[in-house]
């Protein structure tokens, strides 16, 4: 772990609590079944003919045991996951490569508590960072949406990290 990028990221995103804000993986199934795992109902499934655990199971997804283990969990009690995620400390880059594509369906709240995590994970490791250019994307494409939660500083980093990583990808960005 690098910790003087930690420390930097750590520093202009102070780790806040994920609270009642849904995760990259609340947001993943939601996107294959239009609903998270507290709202599916009987109607639902009995429309798509499967049991709630055939919403996990016979629909294919390739998650690692654990989050088949925990969406299985999430969909018979029809629950929120407890991935355990607290921070954006906690959010290991396995969890951005499964997950992260589905960031555009964060909240603006969700988005903040992610994207640390996405550039801190894009930084320090030399794995496969296509996940972060959905977050890229978000940025470009709900910008207005977001800009309101992000601070002052926390803007200018987001500003220098996309200019010099993704140069001039984002056009509000490329602008500034």
């Amino acid at each position: 772990m690098n910790t003087n990028i930690e420390k930097s990221i750590e520093q202009i995103f102070p780790p806040l609590q994920l609270g009642n804000t849904r995760t990259l993986f609340e947001c993943a199934f939601y996107d294959a079944h239009y609903g998270y795992f507290d709202q599916i109902d009987d109607t639902y499934l009995s429309a798509i003919e499967t049991s709630a655990e055939g919403l996990i199971l016979e629909y294919g997804f390739d998650w690692p045991e654990f989050y088949m283990q925990v969406g299985l969990e999430a969909v018979r009690s029809r629950s929120r996951p407890n991935e355990g995620i607290k921070t954006w400390k906690d959010v290991n880059y396995e969890y951005l490569y499964y997950f992260g594509g589905d960031c555009s369906y964060l909240s603006s709240d969700g988005f903040k508590f992610f994207l640390p995590a996405a550039i801190y994970h894009f930084l320090t490791t030399n794995q496969n960072k296509a996940y972060m250019d959905r977050f890229i994307f978000r940025l470009e494409s709900q910008c207005e949406k977001d800009q309101h939660v992000f601070n002052d500083d926390q803007k200018k980093f987001i500003i220098e990290f996309v200019k010099e990583h993704y140069k001039g990808f984002v056009s509000w960005i490329s602008e500034s």
